[in-house]
């Protein structure tokens, strides 16, 4: 796949586009994604996503609007993965704020060879959101180009969307988010050195720093998978502040991993999976307490791992 943050910076005598802020690339935008793959594949047109960084909703500072399902690396790596040929990440500034939904259109239509466009049915373009349905069926005629407007999807009894998702994620629903991305939410990073506290109680940890501008999951003990050195492992992720050792705010990552290798991973990077909320982080007493804790949320785990084995 091609990368670019320029329209221009790319060639094409005819594509296949899509425009959105894609975060999550969830089971909705699969709908369209795979959609105009197939209608692609059969035209013998590249496929184009242009997305922004960051997401517009984020530039106009939208009231409580919480951070990324996924970042624009992984947002590009997701794209990779399903068969993108180019992806255009757009600086979303004042500037391309104030383009005409007209002038964007041309811009894809001169560099790309727009020859079909597909968006979602909420879809608005172009300053003040000008470039409504309406617009761009306008643009279409004028550009000469397809215009594919398909419905949103419809699961467990709602719309799939990345709000819905942010907010079961921040909620610790992280099933029922798996079921509506597609695949498990995940918060990958380099491996830092921690406190070693973990190791003396005899739980030594993978320790993580949240990424900025990704979203943190509700506060707790999770069931997760860790991938590490190309190979995925069974683990325990514990998502606070340490309250039985600490008093200080910052939220970490700390990942008991129940079978590893042996190597040294720090610096590396891990993928953490996060596949069922366990229980609320409490501040024990004493060690010992965290310890027994600790012991039950491995029995615990164990017993989810044994069960997905078996379906």
């Amino acid at each position: 796949m091609v990368q670019a943050d320029l329209i221009s910076q790319i060639t094409l005598k005819a594509s296949a586009i899509t425009i959105g802020g894609y975060d999550g690339i969830h089971c909705g935008h699969r709908f369209l994604l795979d959609a105009m793959l197939k209608d692609a594949h059969q035209q013998s047109l590249p496929t184009v996503m242009v997305t922004f960084d960051p997401l517009p909703f984020v530039f106009f500072q939208k009231p409580k609007f919480p951070k990324n399902i996924i970042l624009p690396q992984e947002r590009a790596e997701i794209a990779e993965q399903i068969g993108i040929d180019y992806l255009i990440t757009l600086k979303f500034d004042q500037q391309l704020a104030d383009q005409s939904a007209s002038d964007f259109i041309s811009e894809l239509s001169e560099s790309l060879g727009l020859k079909s466009l597909w968006v979602g049915e909420d879809f608005s373009l172009g300053k003040n959101r000008e470039g409504s349905q309406e617009t761009l069926k306008k643009l279409a005629d004028q550009f000469h180009f397809a215009l594919h407007i398909l419905p949103k999807l419809e699961m467990d009894g709602g719309i799939v969307s990345s709000t819905w998702i942010r907010g079961l994620i921040t909620e610790g629903q992280v099933q029922e988010a798996a079921k509506l991305l597609g695949y498990p939410f995940f918060i990958e990073n380099k491996i830092v050195h921690g406190a070693g506290r973990g190791k003396k109680l005899g739980f030594p940890t993978v320790n993580m720093q949240i990424p900025e501008g990704k979203i943190i999951p509700a506060i707790g003990v999770y069931t997760t998978y860790i991938r590490l050195h190309g190979k995925k492992f069974p683990a325990i992720t514990n998502v606070g502040t340490r309250p039985t050792f600490y008093n200080d705010h910052q939220i970490v990552l700390e990942t008991f991993v129940f079978s590893s290798d042996g190597k040294d991973e720090y610096g590396e990077t891990a993928r953490v999976e996060f596949l069922e909320y366990m229980r609320p982080e409490f501040k024990f007493g004493s060690a010992d307490e965290l310890v027994n804790q600790i012991r039950q949320d491995i029995r615990h785990a164990e017993a989810f791992f044994e069960k997905q084995n078996q379906l």
